[in-house]
């Protein structure tokens, strides 16, 4: 039946927690439905509001014409808020005439899948959560790579080099903690460079909280010592398998020691991933990295390869020594092909990481060469799990279900209604403390699945 929540028309719609076992959706008035209501228009509008803020910045870097672009694409986010605010059917993306790399026909024929399983045309808030969030940010890119003269506009770019420029008391830090360690990481113990390694992994999960889509476009930045807290934040830390990686990563194999590092945010946290990539080769842990970044601007913050490149050039022209040395190390990684950045359209495509196999097999044999595979944030998090609502008893690797190219490793402030390999009791005791306990990004995850080891609690099985 039908109900109506503030003038929404949604098929279905039930005030409870979304169902073990069932994806996530706007049909459960929980954090999916307050996303697809409130956060996703909020995102949306922002955009609208910096295009009419930067029309004349847009037509001084793009041409006068992009003008007559900027009304075009105000004019698609505008229609598209009205769609979501009133549930309508999610609709085909319109097609590049000559563009055989774009992937919206996939994205199409996804539409088509999901049509047949749904009996219907799905609409916002009746389908799949993830589905329709990440066609939110796909449609857009689209339509924006229609576009002549704006086509490599990205409306997020602003935000997320303020997420920067806003945690630099904490990035200068980090920075000067990260380079007095690499100048001595060859004289370091077995010992220090194990609890170094599991600091970094601290450093990095706690990163993730710097999220702008969490924030609906809002302003984020870290101010704080990240090196000073983390203690404090240990007791947050509701899975910690860091342990199992570092034996993992310990062992030199035939493989080239490479570790794969899928990024989620730019700014703060990209800014501790480097640092993270930059002590495993120093430690002799990895022996090549590459990072995978997003195709179109995603998620608000999720980091492209302009993201970061423009992040390495801020910190090669900043007069802090340390971040200047840093981006000098970073350059020659990149121009030594010890570090490579990998853009490959699955991370914005339609299907969660399950599917991979089946779906693009020269990714997944890709990711098969790596010794590890870090998956950054919630959004990848959420892929791994197929967005279910799984028992949070769950094992991770049973919540993967067959996604396994190599060893997998996620770290993950929770910020979404998922969560899985919690030990009997503790999500209850988490619920009776605070009910929203899952959409604040306080708590976090460091999770593997690694041969032969379940990760459900901190012990081998």
């Amino acid at each position: 039946m039908n109900q109506r929540s503030d003038s929404i028309d949604i098929r279905d719609l039930q005030d409870i927690q979304t169902p073990f076992g069932v994806p996530l959706s706007g049909i459960y008035k929980r954090f999916a439905y307050i996303t697809i209501k409130d956060r996703l228009p909020v995102i949306l509008t922002k955009i609208i509001d910096t295009l009419s803020r930067n029309k004349e910045n847009i037509a001084d870097k793009y041409g006068e014409l992009a003008t007559e672009e900027v009304k075009q694409i105000t004019g698609f986010i505008s229609r598209l808020k009205s769609e979501i605010a009133t549930n309508k059917t999610l609709k085909p993306l319109r097609l590049l005439a000559d563009d055989k790399d774009n992937d919206a026909e996939e994205w199409n024929k996804y539409l088509l899948k999901r049509t047949e399983i749904e009996g219907e045309t799905p609409t916002w808030f009746n389908t799949v959560w993830l589905h329709c969030e990440c066609y939110m940010y796909r449609v857009l890119a689209q339509e924006l790579a229609l576009m002549k003269h704006m086509k490599n506009y990205d409306p997020f770019e602003q935000q997320k080099q303020s997420a920067f420029t806003n945690s630099l008391t904490s990035i200068e830090a980090l920075c000067n903690y990260t380079m007095n360690l690499i100048h001595r990481a060859e004289n370091l113990s077995i010992v220090e460079t194990k609890e170094e390694l599991l600091k970094f992994f601290k450093i990095n999960l706690w990163g993730n909280k710097c999220d702008l889509s969490l924030t609906a476009g809002a302003e984020v930045g870290q101010s704080s010592n990240p090196i000073e807290v983390l203690k404090s934040l240990d007791k947050n830390i509701l899975v910690n398998n860091s342990d199992f990686v570092w034996n993992l990563l310990r062992k030199r194999n035939s493989n080239a020691d490479i570790v794969d590092m899928i990024f989620d945010n730019a700014g703060y946290e990209l800014f501790t991933d480097l640092c993270l990539a930059v002590f495993l080769l120093a430690s002799k842990l990895a022996g090549k990295i590459r990072f995978y970044v997003k195709r179109y601007p995603w998620f608000v913050s999720d980091t492209t390869i302009n993201d970061f490149y423009w992040t390495l050039e801020y910190m090669k022209n900043s007069p802090n020594e340390d971040l200047q040395e840093l981006a000098k190390l970073s350059s020659n990684y990149l121009k030594n092909n010890i570090w490579t950045i990998e853009e490959e359209p699955y991370w914005t495509g339609p299907y969660d990481f399950a599917e991979m196999k089946e779906q693009n097999p020269v990714l997944y044999a890709k990711l098969s060469e790596a010794k590890l595979a870090i998956f950054k944030g919630d959004l990848n998090y959420r892929k791994l799990l197929g967005d279910i609502n799984w028992e949070y008893t769950t094992q991770f690797t049973q919540a993967l279900r067959g996604f396994q190219p190599t060893n997998v490793l996620s770290l993950r402030t929770v910020k979404s209604d998922v969560c899985v390999g919690l030990s009997t009791g503790v999500a209850e005791e988490l619920f009776k403390k605070d009910e929203n306990w899952m959409f604040t990004g306080e708590y976090g995850l460091i999770q593997t699945t690694l041969a032969g080891t379940c990760q459900c609690s901190d012990k081998v099985c």
